[in-house]
C-alpha cells in the first residue's frame, strides 16, 4: 500500500510536469543562452579560461540547476497544498503525508533531472567539452541530490507551520549558485568555509575531481572529499526528517493546516 501510494504520487507529478512543456522549452532556451553569455564574460575576464574552465563551470552550473530546483520545488509542496486548500484534507485522510510528499518529490527529481541532463548535453555539445558520465559520477550526483532533497524536506516542514516562505526559497535558490562554487572556485577563506555547510558544495567538488581530473572513488575517500559529501548528505537528510516531522506535529497542534 505504501509503495503504491508513493508510485501514484510520482505518476501524478510526472503527468502534471508534461503539461508544462512550453515552459520547459523556454526555460531550456533561457538557461542555455544565459550559460553561453556567462562563458563569454569569463573568457573576456581571463585569457587562460578555456575548455577545462568551460567543463568545470558546466559541471557546477548543471548541478546547481538540478539540485537547487529540486530543493525549492520540494519545499513548495506544502505551500502549494495550503494555497489550493487541500493541505488540511491531506493530513485528515488515512494517507501518510510523508509518503505523499516523498512520491511527489521523486516526480520532481525525475522532472528536473531529465531537464538538467538535456541542458548539459546541449551545452557540452556546443562548447565541445562532452565527457562520458561514469557510474561513480552518477553515485556522487545522487548523494548530492539526496542532500538537497533533505534540505527541501526541512523547509517543507517549516512551511507547514509558517506557510509563506517563498521569499526565503528564492533567496536560497540564488544564493546557492554563488556560495557553492558552482560557477568558479571560492577564493575567500571565510566564504569557502561557509560554503562547506551547504548541500551542493561537496558534490560539485567531487564531480569536478571525477570528471575533469579523472580521480577515483578511492582517491576522493582518501583526500576526505567523499567523506565530506557523505557527512553533509547524512546531516541534511536527518534535518529533513526531524523538521518535517516537527512541522506536521506543530501544525496540527496550532491548527494552522487550513491557513495560508
Amino acid at each position: 500500500m505504501n509503495i503504491a501510494m508513493v508510485g501514484a504520487e510520482f505518476q501524478r507529478t510526472a503527468r502534471l510536469a508534461r503539461s508544462y512543456w512550453l515552459e520547459y522549452i523556454s526555460d531550456l532556451v533561457l538557461y542555455t543562452l544565459g550559460f553561453l553569455l556567462l562563458i563569454a564574460v569569463f573568457r573576456a575576464a581571463s585569457a587562460s579560461y578555456g575548455p577545462q574552465g568551460y567543463l568545470s563551470t558546466l559541471i557546477g552550473y548543471t548541478t546547481w540547476k538540478i539540485c537547487a530546483s529540486v530543493l525549492v520545488d520540494i519545499a513548495r509542496i506544502a505551500s502549494e497544498e495550503a494555497h489550493t486548500g487541500t493541505l488540511e484534507q491531506l493530513f485528515l485522510s488515512n494517507l501518510n503525508p510523508g509518503l505523499v510528499f516523498l512520491g511527489r518529490s521523486l516526480g520532481i527529481v525525475v522532472n528536473h533531472g531529465v531537464r538538467g541532463a538535456i541542458l548539459a548535453l546541449i551545452l557540452a555539445s556546443i562548447l565541445g567539452v562532452f565527457q562520458p558520465v561514469t557510474l561513480p559520477a552518477i553515485l556522487v550526483f545522487a548523494l548530492t541530490l539526496a542532500g538537497a532533497g533533505g534540505l527541501g524536506f526541512a523547509l517543507a516542514g517549516l512551511a507547514l507551520v509558517y506557510k509563506r516562505i517563498g521569499g526565503t526559497l528564492q533567496l536560497l535558490w540564488q544564493m546557492l549558485v554563488f556560495f557553492t562554487g558552482a560557477l568558479a572556485p571560492i577564493q575567500n577563506i571565510y566564504l569557502d568555509a561557509l560554503s562547506k555547510t551547504l548541500p551542493l558544495t561537496w558534490g560539485i567538488i567531487c564531480l569536478r575531481e571525477l570528471i575533469i581530473n579523472k580521480a577515483t572513488i578511492t582517491t576522493l575517500w582518501q583526500n576526505g572529499i567523499l567523506i565530506g559529501l557523505l557527512i553533509n548528505t547524512a546531516f541534511y537528510l536527518f534535518i529533513g526528517v526531524v523538521l518535517f516531522t516537527w512541522g506536521q506535529r506543530k501544525a496540527r497542534e496550532l491548527g494552522v493546516l487550513a491557513h495560508y
